[in-house]
């Protein structure tokens, strides 16, 4: 329902604004490539961080399975209830005997991690080329901040402050903060590839948007990542970089079309890519069912009747 409407919304949008996204914007085939690649790339270095993170907690992956299962994990995103989390656990625990309860400890640490990085990065492009008017952005990218602070605090005040049932427990801790050093620049990548995969969707258009502010609207969006209303934010990510535009002194339509023309591209690659690794990582969650063949079958058992 709640997809319903917010996809709703964003098409009534666009079509109200469509004398301007017609006359301004073009569909031009190297910017929509451009941003082709830079999800890719934004997929490898994804792939890059869980394999840093869960190696940490003896997930021994390749990172072409690793890329596999970011992109699958992604491509189920637009599926409802979080179906991307659910693949994701079902595979490493199938397939590399990862308990589901230390996925749920990577997992949130790993979006603890990508949270406070983004609230950094972010927090620092404000204050270095912010303009008036920044002041709620700001205070967004402080909490931002403390949230991904949690990562740092010892495990019995993580679990208090929290007040998450999950074993999060030194051992963990220690794995996970090992990996942080790993993981905070490969996010630093990967808010840089989004922030230029936006930036080339204003360039479909003559709207004057630079890099910085694209590097903050693509920080800031990282919190679709938390609270997943739609599946794969459809709608709400549009209108938050609106949003952010309108603080940040552009206009709400040029930000909206630009995210929008983004997503249409990111879409191809997510669907194209997710559909193919979904086929060939089912394969080998498919062959964790089969029988090892150091057990008898059925059919070596000897016949009651011959005995």
């Amino acid at each position: 329902m709640l997809t319903a409407i917010a996809v709703g919304v964003l098409g009534f949008y666009l079509y109200d604004q469509r004398a301007h996204w017609i006359a301004h914007y073009a569909l031009r085939p190297l910017p929509m490539l451009g941003i082709a690649a830079l999800v890719v790339a934004t997929l490898g270095l994804r792939a890059s961080a869980n394999q840093q993170l869960f190696g940490r907690l003896r997930v021994h992956a390749h990172w072409r399975d690793w890329f596999g299962l970011v992109a699958v994990n992604s491509f189920s995103n637009y599926l409802p209830l979080s179906a991307g989390l659910v693949a994701k656990a079902f595979y490493l625990k199938r397939v590399h005997s990862l308990p589901y309860s230390e996925f749920a400890v990577g997992q949130l640490a790993l979006l603890l991690l990508v949270v406070g990085s983004n609230g950094v990065f972010g927090g620092l492009t404000v204050l270095l080329f912010g303009s008036t008017g920044v002041g709620w952005v700001a205070a967004g990218f402080a909490a931002m901040c403390a949230t991904g602070a949690l990562v740092f605090l010892p495990a019995r005040a993580t679990r208090v402050l929290t007040r998450a049932r999950l074993p999060w427990d030194d051992v963990a801790v220690r794995a996970i903060r090992a990996a942080a050093p790993s993981v905070i620049p490969i996010q630093l990548g990967v808010l840089i590839a989004t922030a230029a995969s936006l930036r080339l969707g204003f360039a479909l258009g003559d709207a004057d948007v630079g890099f910085a502010p694209c590097l903050i609207f693509s920080a800031a969006t990282v919190i679709t990542r938390v609270v997943a209303i739609t599946p794969g934010a459809l709608g709400i990510r549009e209108f938050l970089v609106g949003g952010l535009a309108v603080l940040t002194g552009f206009e709400l339509q040029d930000a909206v079309i630009a995210s929008t023309l983004t997503r249409v591209a990111e879409m191809g690659v997510i669907f194209l890519l997710g559909s193919a690794y979904t086929y060939r990582l089912t394969g080998q969650v498919a062959s964790t069912f089969e029988p090892s063949e150091t057990e008898p079958s059925a059919a070596s058992e000897p016949d009651p009747r011959e005995r």
